[in-house]
């Protein structure tokens, strides 16, 4: 026998199966172009030497590992439909005389052209657009830059070994169940139907259950603390319900559809319902990916999206002027408070003469901070160990920052006034008409008079209750309910804290630059300088890297959504094509058959799409604590992102639903 046989044969056929393999060659291009993009942009950075790069390398680092599983997932998951159709063939080749071991040669050739030809375009399409993701990172994380080509070698390899070794995984699984197999049920493979599944009830409940317990975890979380764990939990229980449900719900959802009579027998009803009983199974396995998969593309889309365009907004939340000073007062009583801040403000003003500013628009306020438990109307402070008590399974956990209100009426120029018992708070979090701080040192309740109406202070953040006091003794009252420690000290966390900016004709880098050491050298346990210039460039390189690789994973998703579907409708197609034959030879019309073959894809494939969005309108709270986490507390912005994503989406689908649908039909006719 020719030695070149076997490739020749191999190469046949994929031009002969070129209706299944082209999108799926094409599909691997993609996905390894995508993976070797992630992994030459680690090396660029890292050559860069710019800002912030060791936070984007661990961004880029950890949505490689995460791209390559879900790569490999896919890869396998769209070789499953290539497989089922060229079973057949298999099964002739072995009725012709080929041995399972000649038919592994075939199949060992084909792989290795899909590998080549996949590594290829993949490759080389990632290292012409390399440098240009190189650019749109930067461009998204606000750094300057030139174009300069170049080919990460040890990317190239790696992406090579990782995906050569991946469609070696599935050579090898694919030869195994080929060796198990007989020629007779390889060749009747592509005909055999399948049985009627049974109504698995057990499993449909197990699914509901699963579902409702992660859409009730979604609903009830409240702290912002607690929600990534929670979140990250209720995620997997939704996935397992989805698959429960569509693989066993629905088929007990159509066997009672089937047992109205009233809606069974009518010939639409009657074809849809029949050819999904038998086949539902298979079809949900599916069906539960490309919701999960359509799920994960909204979610990564509308969160990275908010993230960025948010982060003007986040820095103002932490930044009510250009420059944040803080420190913790040696003298932990009002009087020591008081005298810290006025340190600070004349360390401030000194220290911006000697750098030609003068400050404008400055903030200075003293509080004293507490971690708590808060439910209902009672706040439980943490004691010296961290723990709250009875309170430790409370609705929200919250920063109690306790500030005197003459500071705040001075800030706000406010004439607010207090009477003893009474408070005005600001809080991210529903307060009544009185609250309870209870502490190692007994417990005060205080009137709530009323909401201070803005913030004016730079604490206005997601976890953080803001409580005016009417004056000192108000104060020295709640240092006493917060108790002492071991060595004496107050429970309380004293900080004094400003805000400023800077108006004049100096250098403003190197004042930026000197601030820390001309404060240590003036005030002592000094905590925090920052400026918002260089936040601004931490926020830029942290949200753009971040949006950057969602987009990256939204390709990916969306990839995987379009090639199940596609492979889908090709198995749906053959396998309805003898059924829907039969239909018009005995009396059915044309447009009957085509009216009936659009009523089952719509009622198939917008299923997954529907529930996705099911998913993300149930998840939204739990995904506003999430980004609550991050300081993006626009709750507003982030339902137009989702919005607006949902609505693309959607649009996307359509179109891929259309053209697949063209296909399916052409197959089944």
């Amino acid at each position: 026998m020719n030695r070149f046989f076997y490739p020749r044969l191999a190469a046949q056929n994929l031009r002969k199966n070129k209706t299944i393999y082209l999108p799926y060659l094409l599909a691997a291009g993609l996905i390894i172009g995508l993976y070797y993009i992630l992994s030459s942009l680690i090396p660029m950075v890292s050559a860069s030497g710019m800002r912030g790069g060791v936070a984007m390398l661990s961004i880029l680092g950890a949505s490689k590992v995460i791209c390559a599983f879900f790569s490999l997932l896919i890869l396998y998951y769209i070789n499953s439909f290539i497989i089922k159709r060229r079973k057949k063939e298999f099964g002739l080749y072995s009725i012709l005389g080929m041995e399972k071991r000649h038919i592994s040669l075939v199949m060992f050739w084909e792989v290795v052209l899909t590998v080549l030809i996949s590594l290829v375009v993949g490759i080389g399409g990632g290292a012409l657009l390399s440098q240009l993701m190189f650019l749109v990172l930067l461009k998204l994380v606000a750094i300057p830059a030139t174009l300069t080509f170049q080919i990460p070698l040890a990317a190239v390899g790696e992406t090579a070994i990782l995906f050569a070794a991946a469609f070696g995984a599935i050579l090898i699984y694919d030869i195994v169940s080929i060796f198990r197999s007989d020629p007779i049920g390889l060749l009747r493979a592509g005909s055999t139907g399948e049985r009627e599944p049974k109504a698995r009830w057990l499993l449909t409940l197990i699914g509901l259950a699963a579902l409702g317990g992660g859409y009730w975890m979604a609903l009830s979380v409240k702290r912002p603390s607690d929600a990534i764990a929670v979140f990250l939990l209720a995620v997997l229980l939704v996935i397992i319900g989805t698959y429960a449900l569509f693989i066993a719900g629905s088929i007990v959802v159509l066997k009672l559809m089937r047992k109205k009579k009233s809606f069974y027998y009518k010939p639409k009803n009657f074809i849809s319902v029949s050819g999904m009983i038998y086949r539902m199974k298979q079809n949900a396995a599916g069906l539960a990916s490309i919701c999960i998969l359509s799920t994960a593309v909204l979610v990564t889309m509308s969160s990275t999206v908010c993230l960025y365009i948010g982060e003007e907004e986040m820095l103002k939340v932490n930044f009510p002027r250009e420059v944040a000073a803080s420190c913790i007062p040696t003298d932990q009583t009002p009087q020591g408070m008081q005298e810290a801040s006025a340190l600070m403000r004349e360390t401030a003003e000194g220290y911006a003469e000697a750098n030609g500013f003068t400050l404008k628009g400055y903030i200075g306020y003293t509080t004293v901070r507490r971690w708590g438990d808060y439910d209902g109307d009672t706040l439980a402070l943490q004691d010296e160990d961290g723990f709250t008590g009875s309170l430790a399974d409370a609705a929200y956990s919250i920063n109690l920052a306790v500030g005197l209100l003459s500071e705040y009426n001075a800030v706000s120029s406010s004439s607010f006034t207090l009477s003893p018992g009474e408070v005005l708070v600001r809080s991210p979090v529903p307060v009544g008409d009185s609250i309870t701080i209870r502490g190692a040192n007994g417990s005060a309740a205080y009137t709530v008079k009323g909401m201070l109406p803005e913030d004016l202070l730079g604490i206005d953040h997601y976890n953080t209750l803001y409580m005016a006091v009417p004056d000192e003794a108000a104060l020295l009252e709640l240092l006493g309910i917060f108790g002492k420690d071991s060595a004496g000290d107050s429970l309380g966390s004293f900080n004094c804290r400003s805000f400023y900016d800077i108006e004049g004709d100096g250098d403003r880098a190197a004042y930026f630059a000197g601030m820390r050491e001309a404060y240590l050298g003036k005030v002592e346990r000094v905590s925090t300088i920052r400026n918002i210039d260089g936040d601004r460039e931490d926020f830029y390189q942290m949200y753009g890297s971040l949006f950057f690789v969602g987009l990256f994973f939204v390709v990916l998703f969306i990839s995987a959504t379009v090639l199940i579907i596609y492979y889908k409708q090709i198995t749906e197609g053959y396998d309805d094509h003898d059924r829907f034959q039969i239909m018009q030879n005995v009396g059915m019309s044309e447009k009957e058959v085509r009216s009936a073959i659009s009523r089952q894809v719509l009622m198939v494939f917008f299923l997954p799409l529907g529930t996705a969005c099911l998913h993300i309108a149930v998840a939204f709270p739990a995904l506003c604590k999430v980004l609550e986490v991050f300081d993006m507390c626009n709750h507003v912005l982030f339902f137009a992102c989702v919005a607006g994503t949902v609505l693309l989406f959607t649009l996307i689908y359509t179109i891929v639903y259309n053209l697949t649908a063209r296909t399916y039909f052409k197959i089944v006719r």
